[in-house]
């Protein structure tokens, strides 16, 4: 099954303060075979990047696949969110994206993100809620 690695584990991976314990902790998901990634989530991290660490980044993520971008992205993730905001779940619209691709392509979201767990308790949605680790 394909993973989508979320934009958390992303940030904790490249974040030069982020401890090497997490580190050590994330890069087995990101270094799996069955790792994607979806342009939300290369949106989310490349946008606060500086030149020279979207550069970096950018070279690796061109190691990973991609999940295609759906056709209907927009209107995928327009229903699961009016889904949620029925049963009072307020979802990011990014998350709503990054759930729909995952949805479309039956991909298992890999994060740190409580607010996936929500989506995925009102959808097909599959979710790895990770927990990070205490020194």
């Amino acid at each position: 099954m394909s993973t989508l690695i979320d934009t958390s584990l992303w940030i904790d991976f490249t974040r030069a303060r982020s401890p090497q314990l997490l580190k050590q902790f994330i890069a087995p998901y990101i270094l799996h075979p069955d790792a994607h990634l979806a342009e939300p989530i290369t949106f989310e991290i490349l946008r606060h990047a500086t030149a020279a660490e979207a550069r970096q980044l950018t070279q690796q993520f061109q190691t990973l696949p991609t999940l295609a971008t759906p056709p209907d992205l927009w209107t995928q993730a327009a229903q699961l969110g009016q889904a949620c905001r029925r049963k009072g779940i307020n979802a990011l619209s990014l998350d709503l994206l990054i759930a729909a691709i995952a949805l479309h392509h039956g991909a298992e979201v890999v994060t740190f993100d409580a607010d996936f767990e929500k989506i995925a308790s009102l959808s097909a949605l599959q979710v790895k809620l990770l927990q990070r680790p205490t020194p």
